[in-house]
């Protein structure tokens, strides 16, 4: 999932305000210490940066919190509101423990030499797709070839597009992009762009809602098993992957159930992180719990469980991007990339 840009805020929430709510969710400074444990006794702070305003692919999240998962698993969550700093740069500087990103930035940063990697997949399948009105006539990615297209200026964008595009046959010369700084739904009505990409499950729910009809082309359909990466993971630093394993593994158990349970109860999900945010979704319930409905069984792989990666994931897309330029000298491997040592069936 691209910066989450990709989607289309629920509302415009401050740091401020999802500061406040989380801090009644019992958030506490990263200066705790002790030992992550089961029950009662001594418990370890672990900072978790968010990639966007609140939103549904927070339920596990604010499940885990909730529920009391993270208690349970001796873990203080300290949850740092989204700022516009990208959780390479939190990670890469010490100021989170785990930060939520875009399978190609891991990739991407990683052949660059930064030292972390993925460790959780939010999303067990990529759900992102390229979009275009439904009354358009492009009915398939080969004729969005020179078409203008709606991104936030994210690198891979143009590799994994014409790709699609190259795998449906279409040229992939001609590349047009216009980098916005709106909603990319409203962006396709108002014809401002011929196309864009979306979160399948979110924005096309939201869509339609606003009367908004589209039309998807599903990445997974056209690049398979390239194309299917996770659309978000949460990820960790090598040195803290090394040194906090047991504080990771514990809030990741944590996590893991929070999301196990949106998934079997989105609705209850649903009721907690308006709860939990008020301000920014209490006007936006509609939105919010027709998303978590759509969203919330994709939490969960075929395996059942929450949160694991596979070379896969990681494999074709790699490919990709080298291809794109993005990569330059050693592709980076599947254990530089990714691992689930951390998860509970890790």
């Amino acid at each position: 999932m691209p910066r989450l840009n990709l989607r289309a805020p629920l509302t415009v929430a401050t740091a401020a305000v999802l500061a406040l709510a989380l801090a009644a969710c019992g958030s506490s400074s990263s200066g705790s210490s002790g030992t992550a444990s089961t029950g009662a006794g001594p418990t370890q702070t672990v900072r978790i940066a968010l990639d966007y305003t609140a939103n549904v692919d927070y339920l596990g999240i604010y499940a885990a919190i909730h529920n009391g998962y993270f208690a349970k698993h001796g873990i203080t969550p300290q949850i740092l509101p989204y700022a516009e700093t990208p959780a390479e740069t939190l990670i890469q500087s010490g100021r989170t423990d785990l930060g939520i990103t875009y399978p190609p930035e891991v990739v991407i940063n990683r052949a660059k030499g930064l030292k972390y990697k993925a460790v959780a997949a939010l999303v067990a399948n990529n759900t992102t797709a390229l979009a275009v009105l439904s009354s358009s006539n492009i009915t398939r990615p080969s004729q969005l070839s020179g078409k203008l297209y709606g991104g936030f200026g994210i690198a891979s964008d143009k590799p994994i597009i014409s790709s699609i595009i190259a795998a449906d046959g279409g040229s992939v010369t001609g590349w047009r992009e216009v980098v916005l700084n709106t909603d990319v739904i409203q962006a396709l009505a108002s014809h401002r762009i011929d196309y864009t990409a979306v979160f399948g499950g979110i924005d096309n729910v939201e869509a339609e809602l606003q009367g908004i009809k589209l039309r998807l082309f599903p990445y997974s359909t056209y690049l398979k098993a390239a194309g299917n990466y996770p659309n978000a993971v949460f990820a960790a630093s090598d040195e803290d992957i090394a040194k906090r394993g047991p504080a990771l593994k514990g809030a990741l158990a944590a996590l893991a159930e929070g999301y196990e349970f949106a998934a079997a109860n989105p609705q209850q999900a649903a009721e907690i992180l308006i709860k939990e945010n008020e301000t920014a979704l209490g006007k936006s319930q509609n939105i919010v719990y027709a998303t978590a409905k759509a969203t919330a069984p994709r939490f969960i792989g075929s395996s059942g469980k929450w949160g694991t990666l596979s070379d896969e994931d990681f494999a074709g897309l790699t490919k990709i991007l080298a291809k794109g330029g993005l990569i330059s000298g050693a592709l980076p491997t599947p254990e530089e990339v990714y691992t689930n040592s951390l998860l509970p069936t890790g």
